[in-house]
């Protein structure tokens, strides 16, 4: 993310997260990834070229290959810290009790998570070229689940296909109010992104006592 555009997040979430950065780069390599990262979310993956990002930045292509050998090392490593991050996440909701308290705090991580990598998200979200790369599908295919999971406080007696369904429903919604509004302030959409989800998970759960009261 570009230097001065780090979303803020709450005390909880800074104890918690990583910088957005990869860990290790140099200032250089940050740069190439920041450009890189503009240039995505103005001309898609695949409409942007090592050419294209050395000449934003005024270098050439070789300079651009001293930090990384292809594209896709590129995207991998703006998005490995925001999966890094989200497995972090899940882990830490999976080791909490299963309270009504804690599935509330585990949504609130979530969309503080969201707000952090606003950049990543919005770009990932509406660029299917870049979600076919294995440096994203990969990782995003094995933490699917568990993230439904977390944003419905699914329980181990629950229906399945309904928390399946709820699940994807409110990842969609949560990402989906996110991309609508990339200007807005980031409090006041922190706190309608954690109103939306807490009526989808009470919607969730309302579904699966009707799914326990009807037999089948």
């Amino acid at each position: 993310m570009p230097a001065g555009e780090t979303q803020p997040v709450n005390t909880r979430a800074r104890r918690t997260l990583r910088p957005l950065a990869p860990v290790g780069l140099s200032d250089s390599a940050q740069r190439v990834l920041e450009a890189a990262l503009e240039l995505f979310n103005q001309h898609g993956y695949d409409g942007t070229s090592l050419q294209l990002i050395a000449d934003r930045l005024g270098v050439t292509k070789a300079a651009i290959y001293y930090h990384f050998r292809t594209k896709n090392e590129i995207l991998g490593a703006l998005v490995r810290p925001a999966f890094e991050h989200l497995q972090q996440l899940l882990d830490d909701a999976g080791a909490g009790p299963r309270t009504a308290a804690r599935r509330e705090q585990n949504l609130r991580d979530y969309i503080d998570y969201l707000l952090h990598y606003r950049q990543v998200s919005g770009f990932l979200s509406r660029d299917i070229a870049a979600l076919a790369q294995p440096e994203v599908w990969q990782p995003a295919q094995q933490l699917t689940d568990r993230l439904q999971h977390l944003l419905t406080g699914h329980a181990p007696q629950d229906d399945e296909a309904l928390a399946d369904l709820w699940g994807a429903a409110t990842s969609q919604a949560l990402i989906g109010a996110l991309l609508a509004f990339p200007a807005a302030p980031e409090e006041w959409l922190r706190s309608e992104l954690t109103e939306l989800g807490a009526h989808l998970a009470a919607g969730h759960r309302k579904a699966q006592r009707r799914a326990v009261n009807t037999p089948r």
